[in-house]
């Protein structure tokens, strides 16, 4: 079958598409290694979770369970109270997070299978340290309300690919590619976080460059997932209730930001360990070049 493709935006020669019934082929080649975002229109079609992650089902399995969002802490069932009394003028504080991998691993058959375009996956690969993932929550449900605005612009800590599921209520994101980089005023202490606090309505005499920048802004809809690849800005708004899943990845397609960003944090601590973990990744990479470069299979090996 063919790719059903629609265009839903277009900002000076950037575009965002969405696709059905896209190969994994397909998506390899015009996004995953092309690094380009895109709306898979289908890809969670299989989960339970499209009609078992609703607020009610939260809100009576989960509602004792107690959540910090913005440093005030709420029982579950109270904030998603919250959620549903607020508008755009008084949203809700965002967001709000349950980590699925760590917390709540009952859950994980419900967001299951994988989608075939998010594999393979080395995050949770035993030649991979967790101390080298650590900070990075790698499934996670977000609820917003309306007008939930996520409090920064950046970009996924460790420069791993991003899969936004929509699952209840429509989500607005904006994306800026990463050759706008020099624009974005990366923070100092954290370069994956910008400066800027509100990419809609920017301040452009204290951010002079950011002209420069091509914010591309779009909609995603239930059943929808977003591949947000490594290295693109991004930021999301709630336009309603809203109940998503983020899911990160990482393989050979950017294994070697990822690899940058974890020499960078090593460099800041300056001990014996620190400097093993770079030689290790350093023979890690070495061996994923050699087996690509005789086409060896990495999935049995990494994984």
């Amino acid at each position: 079958m063919a790719t059903k493709t629609v265009e839903l935006v277009r900002e000076r020669g950037l575009k965002v598409e969405k696709k059905y019934g896209m190969t994994y082929d397909e998506f390899s080649k015009d996004h995953l290694f092309a690094n380009y975002p895109v709306v898979i229109g289908d890809a969670c079609k299989d989960w339970k979770a499209k009609e078992k992650f609703t607020l009610e089902f939260f809100k009576s399995n989960y509602g004792d369970k107690e959540v910090i969002v913005e440093g005030q802490k709420f029982m579950l069932k109270d904030y998603i109270t919250l959620m549903e009394t607020a508008t755009n003028e008084n949203p809700a504080p965002y967001p709000c997070k349950l980590q699925i991998d760590n917390d709540y691993p009952e859950l994980i058959p419900d967001v299951s299978p994988r989608f075939k375009y998010s594999m393979p996956d080395w995050t949770n690969s035993k030649l991979i340290p967790k101390k080298f993932i650590g900070g990075a929550n790698t499934l996670e449900i977000f609820f917003g309300s309306p007008g939930g605005q996520f409090p920064y612009v950046h970009y996924d800590y460790l420069c791993l690919h991003a899969f936004i599921t929509q699952l209840h209520g429509v989500k607005e994101f904006t994306v800026i590619p990463p050759n706008q980089t020099p624009y974005i005023y990366q923070k100092k202490d954290n370069l994956w976080v910008s400066e800027i606090p509100n990419i809609k309505n920017i301040d452009f005499e204290k951010y002079p460059l950011s002209r420069n920048l091509t914010p591309i802004t779009f909609t995603i809809f239930p059943g929808e997932t977003l591949f947000i690849p490594c290295g693109w800005w991004h930021t999301a708004q709630s336009l309603t209730s809203t109940v998503s899943i983020a899911q990160d990845c990482l393989n050979t397609s950017n294994f070697f930001q990822f690899k940058k960003e974890v020499f960078l944090n090593l460099s800041k601590r300056k001990s014996i360990k620190a400097y093993l973990g770079k030689i290790y990744l350093t023979i890690i990479i070495a061996l994923i070049e050699i087996l690509d470069r005789f086409k060896i299979k990495i999935i049995s090996i990494i994984d």
